[in-house]
């Protein structure tokens, strides 16, 4: 019986170890395939991980562009790696984890071809609410997103946010608005 009973412990512990991912955490995911890095993208903004996130963005060559309707002011047409790090750190210094909800539809989201070194993926939807004290920014609206492949792991390079459309429903935050707060 105990015999047994050890084979069994024995055989679960190799299943375990072939259902994590290549960076032990056990979500499964990892930055060989686009669909991985997205997933990734999405746990990390959800999480608040500054390291996890700054593993996922072409350090030397990310642009986040801030949708047209929230450009003016305080707010750039563009910026680099430095200052979505800054706004990504802030923002979960000063909310906290627990007060960030972002959800991505990765349906129609598709791996590219063999072969390919960048890919674009354009109008994936996006929710994301943020709590402060007590106010809530709901931004609901489209990203695009383009790939490069470097070094066998897909990094982004670019973020468009798409939020002009989404005034019409009465939404008056974007996901950029929001990071821009947090900007400083």
């Amino acid at each position: 019986m105990y015999k047994n009973f050890c084979l069994a412990v024995a055989a679960l512990l190799v299943c375990l170890s072939c259902c994590t991912s290549t960076d032990g955490d056990g979500n499964g995911y990892d930055q060989t395939t686009v669909l991985g890095t997205l997933n990734l993208f999405l746990e990390v903004w959800n999480d608040g991980d500054v390291s996890a996130y700054e593993s996922l963005l072409d350090e030397d060559d990310f642009t986040f562009y801030f949708d047209p309707a929230d450009v003016g002011g305080d707010i750039p047409v563009s910026w680099g790696f430095e200052e979505e790090i800054t706004a990504f750190t802030n923002l979960f210094d000063v909310v906290g984890p627990e007060n960030v909800d972002v959800e991505l539809d990765f349906s129609d989201v598709t791996e590219p071809k063999e072969g390919t070194d960048t890919y674009l993926i354009e109008e994936i939807p996006y929710f994301v609410q943020v709590q402060v004290d007590d106010m809530t920014f709901p931004a609901e609206a489209d990203l695009d997103m383009q790939f490069a492949k470097i070094d066998g792991e897909w990094l982004i390079t670019d973020w468009w946010d798409r939020f002009s459309w989404r005034l019409l429903c009465g939404v008056e935050c974007s996901w950029g608005g929001i990071k821009a707060y947090f900007n400083y």
